[in-house]
């Protein structure tokens, strides 16, 4: 195949897409991630249709027609483009400095996926809109990698329209599994101890240096300092009751927790219970923010 710049104008084929996506996890993620987990990531990545979040909120909050979103760490622009082809009006921001920064970006990439200018090169503790300037706002395993989460969620907030929402997704650290390396991890695990874990395992702890240790309670905490005017829900947890009340749980144990969270004179302490063990070990956590009318 001929060589295409990433500087060029035109749009990227399936197949140079492939390849710039190739030199982008191998410059940026060599000793973070194995080739072989590079290799399914950007099979997931070619094969994504960025619907998943618009099926997330679907039980949770309508979109209003003809919205117009904000996807903060917009990556490769696979949710923009989702957006786009649903005719919102939408943009992405990227720091891009995820891994080692190597000579080609996310956002380049993004920029050759369509013809429109939707992208920029921008901070998520200081965006670069007008207040009210958006019905939504999504963050998608990106809060774990900012600088202040406290002051990126209130510009998320000073964006935000009355009445629209702000979705969080991210990954939760009380599991046993660090989910960029790939590995086994400690929950919480002391930043020195990772970094000599991860070199006794022949990686590069550079990543570990950008990554703030995110859990439910955490993230539930930061929302809710937004203020009176925002309204947290966490999507996990709504989950789990929608599926307790409709008794649509697949596993014997989880319908046998479900069956005991029925009874009348223990069932509030076993639902209190199962849902502070869902916190615990969901690998993710996923809230949206509901600003006030």
């Amino acid at each position: 195949m001929k060589p295409v710049s990433c500087h060029s104008s035109a749009l990227l084929t399936e197949d140079e897409l492939r390849v710039f996506l190739e030199r982008y996890r191998k410059e940026n993620w060599h000793g973070i991630q194995t080739p072989e987990w590079q290799a399914r990531i950007v099979g997931g990545i070619l094969h994504d249709d960025g619907e998943a979040v618009f099926r997330d909120l679907a039980a949770a909050w309508e979109i209003p027609e003809h919205a117009t979103v904000l996807d903060v760490g917009s990556g490769v622009g696979t949710f923009v483009l989702a957006c786009r082809r649903r005719g919102l009006h939408a943009f992405g921001i990227e720091p891009d400095r995820i891994g080692q920064a190597g000579s080609i970006t996310s956002i380049q990439i993004a920029k050759r996926r369509m013809e429109n200018a939707a992208f920029a090169v921008a901070l998520g503790e200081q965006l670069p809109f007008r207040d009210e300037s958006f019905d939504l706002v999504t963050m998608n395993q990106v809060i774990e990698h900012v600088s202040d989460q406290a002051v990126v969620l209130r510009e998320a907030a000073r964006v935000l329209k009355p009445g629209g929402a702000i979705y969080v997704a991210c990954p939760n650290y009380l599991r046993f599994y660090e989910p960029h390396y790939k590995i086994f991890w400690l929950p919480l695990l002391p930043k020195f101890l990772g970094r000599l874990y991860l070199r006794a395992r022949g990686r590069n702890p550079v990543l570990l240096n950008q990554i703030i240790y995110t859990t439910n309670a955490r993230l539930r905490r930061l929302t809710g300092n937004l203020g009176s005017d925002f309204m947290t829900r966490d999507m996990h947890r709504d989950r789990f009751l929608q599926k307790s009340k409709q008794r649509a749980f697949l596993s014997f144990r989880a319908r046998a927790v479900n069956r005991m969270m029925q009874w009348s004179w223990i069932g509030s302490w076993i639902s209190s219970a199962a849902l502070w063990f869902l916190r615990c070990t969901e690998g993710g956590c996923e809230m949206l923010v509901v600003r006030k009318s």
